[in-house]
């Protein structure tokens, strides 16, 4: 054997092995922060990462690896770059007639953002059995996928089974499978207002409630009068009679009191610094009130858009920091909640019991009514109202 066949023979056995060598670089490289070989790389990247001394030695290698399915060629700025298929991918696509090839190179093009049925058919100009027996057959072999998504839900959207579809595909953290979770979205909403609230005001001094010794709303114990030692007895059964039918039991409306509800001190100027949209989301991201896999997807950004329609809602407002950080946000004075996990409805949309349906049961003077008062049943004109429903 003469040395140039000899020599030829050497190069065909380490082309594979090179190529081998370098996809095992470049694919390690490609990942990119999602788990997806979305990168590409040129020539000088390619010789760098590969350890490989000029462009004579890496041409072979990268047209061995394109023949093979498993470098793709592209054009970035008007210059030629290559990024990596998986291998499961690459043995199928040298199985591919012309039209399959052609639909999932532009399948592959669409990388990330998918690409309607309906505009694949326009790009190839291939009869519509074809593409749909074409995209068959390659969602089957596990080399495309359909994904749903938010900007229209009725086309069928196609990527490569390996990549993740972009937040322009499914939506950000409030989208589920494609569709708007409003339930999640209408929950958050509630917790940034509730822990907001928490540390927007100052809480209000307590009212102290002193009793006198001669108060006669205890049913156990009286002063005796008559003792000379001022000691005091139990109660003669009488007494607590007469206590029955002289004291009236106070009862407490349903409806919110606006004082003892809705009492808010401000801080003084300078003296408090109100959250950021950073410090609400880590409030979020960190509360068991939310979902660890909902809590790990919610962004920074997402959280700025919840501020903002509170904003707009008027149940938050801006305040400039007085540490210099930004703006930080306090819940409008008033603003109301529902504790976050609550089942309950609205007040107004509550069902209740029989009693609480009848005028009595939510009546806002429900305290100031009594026979001769000017507040009484008999002149009530909520029981008129009520009966001729």
């Amino acid at each position: 054997m003469s040395a140039a066949a000899k020599e030829e023979d050497e190069e065909k056995v380490s082309v594979p092995n090179a190529s081998d060598a370098l996809y095992v670089i470049i694919a390690a490289a490609s990942v990119d922060e999602n788990g997806a070989r979305s990168k590409v790389f040129q020539q000088d990247e390619l010789l760098q990462l590969g350890s490989i001394a000029n462009t004579r030695e890496l041409m072979p290698l990268v047209q061995f690896l394109a023949q093979k399915g498993l470098f793709r060629t592209v054009k970035v700025g008007g210059k030629l770059g290559w990024s990596v298929r998986p291998r499961e991918a690459a043995r199928q696509i040298v199985n591919l007639d012309r039209d399959e090839k052609t639909i999932y190179e532009i399948i592959e093009e669409a990388h990330t953002t998918g690409i309607w049925t309906r505009d694949l058919k326009k790009k190839t100009s291939i009869a519509q059995n074809v593409v749909q027996k074409a995209l068959s057959k390659m969602e089957k072999g596990n080399l495309i996928k359909s994904v749903k998504s938010v900007k229209a839900p009725a086309q069928r959207t196609y990527m490569l089974s390996h990549l993740s579809p972009s937040e322009d595909v499914t939506g950000n953290s409030f989208f589920d499978a494609g569709d708007l979770d409003e339930s999640f979205r209408d929950e958050l909403l509630n917790l940034i207002v509730f822990w907001v609230r928490a540390v927007s005001w100052a809480n209000p001094p307590k009212k102290k409630s002193s009793k006198k010794d001669n108060d006669r709303s205890s049913p156990i114990l009286i002063r005796d009068d008559n003792d000379a030692n001022n000691k005091k007895r139990k109660r003669p059964t009488q007494d607590i009679e007469d206590i029955a039918s002289s004291t009236r039991p106070k009862y407490r409306s349903l409806r919110p009191d606006l004082e003892t509800d809705h009492t808010q001190l401000l801080y003084r100027a300078g003296t408090h610094s109100y959250p950021t949209a950073e410090e609400i989301h880590q409030f979020l991201t960190t509360s068991s009130a939310i979902k660890p896999t909902k809590a790990a997807s919610l962004t920074v950004a997402e959280i700025q858009g919840c501020i903002d329609v509170l904003i707009w809602d008027d149940k938050l407002e801006p305040i400039r920091r007085h540490d210099g950080a930004g703006w930080g946000y306090r819940t409008v004075r008033g603003v109301s909640f529902k504790p976050p996990g609550s089942v309950f409805e609205e007040f107004e949309e509550a069902v209740g019991t029989g009693l609480t349906q009848a005028p009595c049961g939510h009546c806002p003077v429900f305290d100031l009514c009594h026979d001769s008062g000017p507040i009484n049943a008999a002149e009530c004109v909520y029981f008129e109202q009520w009966l001729k429903v």
